[in-house]
């Protein structure tokens, strides 16, 4: 599967590269590499949101290790949820103990970078031990410098995770659906005056555990291998400075997956190929602005003859609006093909919003808030229509406290609504959840 997929991967890339060359000239910004924020010689000037300025006077200092700082964290969380399995009728509530540890370990070289990193969570719920989790992983990340416009990184990561009653793709088993995910990466970024070029290529593997239906005392499995899959994808960016607070960019992007298995009962696979391109803007205006636009267009064909071939406007824009000084309203939209889980489904386009907002009340006191919501719009199979649409409307709201630099309390309230519409609709839900924590990192 990995020699057929480096094969496709390289078909997909070279076609995108030959497009590229042909027809555009693409630029880009807003690189979020460790090498990008690291280098004084940014597409654009450096701004800062309420949160950045609390983590920046707040922040760890880490433990320094010969030429190494290492910051360890852990942090306790109490919270209590009034519908845990997220149902319409019957709801369970219970109160949960979350606790976070994380381990980071970063280089302090004056030439290339290392960075390890570490978490383990552990979700204990009180009277309903069957939803109890622990979810672990590790990350690695090494940077090269090669000279002092280019660099190649090499990052991997390993986690074990779960997923969450909440969605409305998951198989209601009698706990939680549980996955791995592997992935590596590499990406190079060469930077010549005003113009960048930058390429990259990731391969990722989901590993998900089958789900067991208690059955009245005859446990049945819940086959989740058919959402067993590995993927590789590439992209190639260039961008140009056009002003040292605006740069234009473009990408071109291409990727294959393959999954281990057919749908259950159904000879369907949902192996696909994806091919897109986007151009945009990046910004970061002092004191007013900072952010970046894309807007593309995506298309995903599947080998199935049965899948119809899913295309459409590709979004990606998040922007920061300094409001003032003290306040920090966050606006972004996405909307992008999306991989489902439902058997008999082919995917769907999911198109979301969100809006936050960040006020300094003190200097150790900071709000937040926000509203975010989701549509996601199922596709044909075999040109049927699906009628379904999902929807997500989700609020929060809560204050950080920096009781110390090295001690944060925390307290957040959220709702969640979630509703499923058409022929073909899941029941809905309504859940409250309230958070209260303390953060000690050093």
């Amino acid at each position: 599967m990995k020699t057929d997929q480096m094969l496709r991967g390289a078909e997909v890339f070279s076609a995108l590269r030959v497009s590229a060359l042909a027809g555009c000239v693409f630029v880009a910004a807003g690189y979020t590499s460790a090498y990008a924020q690291e280098n004084a010689d940014q597409d654009v000037t450096p701004n800062f949101s309420v949160s950045d300025r609390f983590n920046q006077n707040f922040g760890a200092d880490g433990i320094r290790s010969g030429s190494f700082l290492v910051f360890p964290s852990v942090r306790y969380v109490q919270t209590y949820d009034d519908n845990i399995f997220s149902t319409d009728i019957g709801e369970v509530d219970d109160f949960i103990a979350d606790i976070n540890g994380a381990l980071d370990i970063e280089s302090d070289w004056d030439v290339h970078a290392l960075n390890l990193a570490g978490t383990v969570r552990r979700l204990q719920y009180f009277e309903n031990d069957t939803e109890s989790t622990t979810d672990y992983g590790v990350q690695g990340l090494a940077r090269f410098d090669l000279g002092r416009r280019a660099a190649a990184t090499v990052s991997a990561g390993y986690n074990q995770r779960t997923e969450p009653r909440r969605s409305l793709q998951t198989a209601f088993g009698e706990s939680p659906v549980r996955y791995t995910v592997f992935d590596a990466a590499f990406e190079i970024d060469v930077r010549q005056n005003r113009f960048r070029e930058q390429f990259g290529v990731r391969f990722a593997r989901d590993d998900f555990d089958d789900a067991i239906n208690p059955n009245n005392g005859n446990p049945l499995e819940i086959d989740q291998d058919f959402r067993d899959s590995e993927s590789l994808d590439v992209f190639y960016r260039q961008s140009f400075r056009l002003r040292p607070t605006i740069a234009l960019f473009g990408e071109i992007r291409g990727g294959v997956q393959e999954f281990e298995n057919d749908q259950p009962g159904l000879n369907m696979s949902q192996d696909s190929q994806t091919y897109g391109a986007a151009v945009g803007v990046a910004l970061d205006i002092n004191k007013v602005a900072r952010g970046e636009i894309g807007v593309g267009y995506q298309t995903r064909n599947f080998d199935s003859d049965l899948f119809d071939d899913i295309s459409g406007l590709n979004v990606d824009a998040s922007l920061e609006y300094f409001l003032s000084d003290l306040t920090t309203v966050s606006l972004s939209a996405q909307r992008s093909i999306q991989n489902t889980a439902l058997v008999g489904f082919a995917g769907f386009y999911s198109t979301g919003g969100e809006v936050r907002i960040e006020h300094e009340l003190l200097r150790r006191v900071m709000l937040f808030g926000g509203v975010e919501y989701t549509v996601d719009d199922f596709r044909p199979v075999n040109g049927v229509n699906i009628d379904r649409t999902d929807k997500f409307l989700e609020f929060t709201a809560g204050a950080e406290y920096a009781f110390r630099r090295n001690i944060v309390l925390r307290a957040g309230y959220t709702r969640i609504n979630a509703s499923s519409d058409g022929a073909q609709a899941r029941p809905g839900f309504d859940e409250n959840i309230i958070r209260v924590s303390v953060e000690l990192r050093k």
